[in-house]
């Protein structure tokens, strides 16, 4: 993701929404965190689901936003964004591309091939007729 906001970050918005932790401690538990010294219980207060995503932001050294869903996770089951997911949101506020769930769905190359479509389009929108039209 930070290679495709470097190469198209000065033309597209882009975003990261922390969403309810996939593999807290006290609940289904990865080996693979425990291997890597990732221990995150469930955030039981904003709070702490702030701090959390904090925590995440740096350790990923994300160079982009990273907004935080509410305790409700009303973004998270509005975009079925567990365990983690990619969206291309157009200038209109339609979803242009909807990745599968991760992490076998999290493929930023076909999000690169959707966003280089969508970019396209919008140029070829915005051209001005050609003489004679």
């Amino acid at each position: 993701m930070a290679d495709l906001h470097k190469q198209y970050g000065d033309r597209v918005q882009f975003l990261a929404v922390y969403v309810r932790e996939a593999h807290p401690t006290d609940g289904w538990r990865e080996p693979a965190n425990d291997r890597l010294g990732i221990s995150v219980a469930q955030p039981r207060t904003h709070e702490e689901r702030r701090a959390v995503a904090t925590r995440c932001n740096t350790v990923l050294a994300m160079d982009f936003p990273l907004l935080v869903d509410g305790l409700g996770d009303a973004v998270g089951h509005a975009y079925s964004g567990m365990p983690d997911r990619l969206y291309l949101i157009d200038s209109q506020g339609r979803v242009a591309f909807k990745s599968g769930r991760g992490p076998f769905g999290f493929r930023p190359q076909e999000l690169e091939q959707a966003l280089l479509l969508l970019l396209w389009e919008q140029a070829t929108e915005n051209q001005p007729e050609g003489p004679g039209s």
